[in-house]
């Protein structure tokens, strides 16, 4: 990220955001598994916003992505068929019907609709988007009576979904219970696994291009994972103050022009800290607006432990993008977890990504429910940071949550289309308080 230097953006070379199968049928889009991805990955608002350039429409989702470029798609594999989730139409796309063993949603990733910006930093906010889901979908299913537990991507594999590997590839697994027919059971004779897969919408995003990122991916795909991350050490406790990610879920958002520079709760931000506590990483926090709590920055383990270190003031002469740089001038916490990216194997390090993204989710949501904002700044990791946490070792920053108060008022009008569970298909709102 550092070495990178200025981003030089083909936009004319940017692939669609979401893929689609315009031949395959449409599913029941109102089956619980349509509904866990649809609080996953669905368009649920749209957002205009007012720029330099103009006004801008754009389709807003529920959890956030690295530069709002949504590389990640979604498959249904279950007991009676193969489906893709298409976000446009809010369908389960059907591929193929027959047994395909127990439900389980496959999250790919489409490398190019990120890396046409990003380059091979995009592997590392894919990764790290991953966890992001894997959270969401987590906390969506316990609102529909659905239970999601993180599998293997190895079970998986490409020829299964029809993938060009060089395009797209799996990811992750999400195993889903209990499982609901999607599709009425078929005749006995019918034939079970068999026929093409519909084809994929055109103009296909361009290939995985070479360079560290792919050799990574490869290298991860390849070998084991050397260790599984340890669990939290002993003694990490979430605050006294209840806290259920559940309430947050409508009422995450990622603030584009910063917060209301006002102080926030020291109780409420340590309980957000001890919800984001994840295996196999430490969490810091850097208080900037804490009551409570002196301006400095913390070591969590169960308690906030001051460090000696570089003062905050040294974030400035990191190479922070202009949101990033703005955003912590009004920030009242950012939430930094921490570990070493180079122990164990490639599958080691993107697992570590992976763990990142569902820790900031985790604090996302519930600074959410506490009627606090927040925005993931990848970014805000870097060597400024590390020497304002006091990291020596091989230990290192690995992303960053900023934490505030929302501003009252903003640049944008954001409408929310209704959730087809509550009140019939999706329909345009009438007015903005729809």
């Amino acid at each position: 990220m550092a070495d990178r230097g200025p981003l030089d953006i083909r936009w004319d070379l940017a692939p669609l955001r979401h893929k689609r199968y315009p031949s395959a049928e449409w599913a029941e889009p109102r089956h619980p598994l349509g509904a866990l991805l649809r609080g996953m990955l669905g368009i649920t608002r749209v957002i205009w916003r007012h720029t330099d350039a103009g006004p801008m429409a754009i389709p807003g989702r529920p959890a956030p992505s690295g530069g709002g470029l949504y590389p990640v798609e979604a498959y249904v594999a279950c007991p009676d068929g193969l489906f893709h989730y298409d976000p446009v139409h809010e369908v389960l796309e059907v591929l193929r019907t027959g047994d395909h063993g127990p439900a389980r949603i496959c999250l790919t990733a489409v490398f190019w609709r990120s890396m046409f910006k990003y380059g091979d930093y995009a592997y590392r906010l894919i990764c790290q988007e991953i966890g992001v889901l894997r959270t969401q979908a987590e906390v969506v299913a316990a609102t529909l009576g659905l239970t999601v537990t993180p599998g293997d991507a190895d079970d998986i594999d490409d020829a299964l979904l029809g993938l060009d590997e060089s395009r797209e590839s799996p990811l992750a697994v999400l195993h889903v219970e209990p499982y609901e027919r999607i599709l009425p059971p078929e005749p006995a004779e019918s034939p079970r696994n068999s026929g093409d897969l519909p084809r994929e919408a055109r103009p296909l995003p361009l290939p995985f291009p070479p360079g560290a990122a792919r050799d990574l991916h490869r290298a991860a795909d390849a070998t084991s994972r050397a260790r599984r991350p340890g669990q939290p050490a002993r003694g990490i406790r979430v605050p006294a103050e209840v806290v259920d990610l559940r309430d947050g879920l409508r009422a995450r958002h990622s603030p584009v022009d910063g917060f209301r520079p006002a102080p926030v709760p020291l109780t409420e931000i340590a309980a957000i800290t001890g919800l984001a506590v994840r295996p196999g990483l430490d969490l810091y926090l850097l208080a900037l607006r804490v009551d409570g709590l002196p301006r400095a920055a913390y070591h969590y383990d169960g308690d906030l432990r001051r460090v000696r270190a570089a003062p905050l003031e040294e974030l400035g002469t990191a190479p922070l993008v202009t949101n990033t740089r703005e955003a912590l001038k009004t920030a009242a916490a950012v939430i930094v977890p921490v570990g070493d990216p180079l122990a164990g194997t490639a599958r080691d390090h993107r697992d570590q990504l992976v763990e990142t993204g569902a820790s900031l989710q985790r604090a996302t949501l519930a600074a959410a429910a506490l009627g606090l904002t927040s925005r993931i700044h990848s970014d805000g990791a870097g060597e400024a940071t590390d020497r304002v946490l006091g990291l020596t070792g091989p230990a290192r920053s690995l992303s960053s949550l900023l934490v505030g108060v929302p501003r009252s008022r903003g640049p944008d009008l954001v409408l929310r289309f209704p959730d087809p569970q509550e009140g019939g298909p999706k329909a345009r709102p009438q007015h903005p308080d729809q």
